[in-house]
């Protein structure tokens, strides 16, 4: 495989599984890689460049690892025209009148959760058009939430903290339907009858509990995610945050985590976050 500094840390991973182990012996904060959890977060839109610059190494440290493991490295220039020649059709051949663009770059920096911006903009372009989201770093999740409603998507890097990624609407409504083969919902919404109910269930004898309110984000998702893994059998993660974190939901879907939500004001949100599947 060729790696170049902008190739992501997922898809070395996915090459070689004992990149994890290589790669976090390169720095102590990169043994964040050894948590699945927080892997699959981090991999999946962290660039070896980004790496490099997060465990304060250099991106020959991590050429040398990878070319021992069998990697082939390629240089900036090259990699820049490879980008360009890897823009699909359906953008390269867009009308410009069909793609609308939003930046929320300045939301994030606000502490503030852009994402219902984002679907409305989404519900409101027509089949076929484009919506380009601004942002300064790969929005992996919500790549996989609009992937599920058939949304085609191309993130394009133009620097370090700058990416553009578009997302194309289906043409049709049936390509646009969710997919429902999920068995049981990950996320339950409760009534205060339901989450007293659940709190019976779970006391405190049985849980971890954790107040991430005063934190920036991403630092709630990172949080919870780094706490999950250390519960012990039979616990729960007890949450109070600000906010439905709507990114985080998406993350422990696939990690096999059910969360139960009661909401008790429009700044209170608690979460009770229950594992119900060995995680891999």
């Amino acid at each position: 495989m060729v790696v170049h500094a902008k190739t992501r840390i997922a898809s070395i991973i996915r090459e070689k599984p004992e990149a994890i182990e290589v790669i976090a012996s390169l720095a102590p904060p990169l043994e964040k890689l050894k948590n699945p959890l927080l892997r699959k977060m981090f991999a999946s839109r962290v660039t070896v460049a980004d790496a490099a610059a997060m465990g304060g190494c250099t991106i020959e440290a991590f050429r040398d690892a990878l070319e021992k493991m069998g990697f082939q490295w390629m240089e900036q220039e090259m990699q820049a025209e490879t980008q360009t020649s890897d823009q699909p059709d359906w953008l390269t051949h867009a009308d410009a009148s069909h793609i609308e663009t939003m930046d929320v770059r300045q939301s994030l920096q606000q502490g503030k959760d852009p994402l219902q911006d984002i679907l409305k903009a989404y519900e409101n372009i027509q089949p076929g058009a484009i919506l380009c989201i601004i942002n300064s770093f790969e929005p992996v999740p919500l790549i996989q939430l609009l992937g599920k409603k058939g949304a085609r998507s191309y993130t394009l890097e133009k620097a370090s903290d700058l990416f553009y990624t578009y997302f194309q609407k289906p043409a049709t409504d049936e390509a646009f339907r969710v997919n429902e083969d999920d068995e049981a919902p990950a996320v339950i919404y409760c009534n205060q009858q339901k989450w007293e109910a659940l709190l019976q269930q779970y006391p405190e004898s049985k849980r971890r509990f954790l107040d991430v309110r005063a934190l920036e984000m991403p630092q709630p998702m990172q949080t919870i995610l780094a706490a999950l893994p250390e519960l012990a059998p039979g616990q729960a993660l007890l949450v109070q945050h600000k906010r439905v974190p709507v990114y985080l939901l998406e993350e422990l879907h696939d990690a096999h985590y059910r969360t139960y939500i009661y909401k008790t004001s429009e700044t209170e949100v608690w979460l009770l976050i229950v594992q119900i599947a060995e995680n891999g």
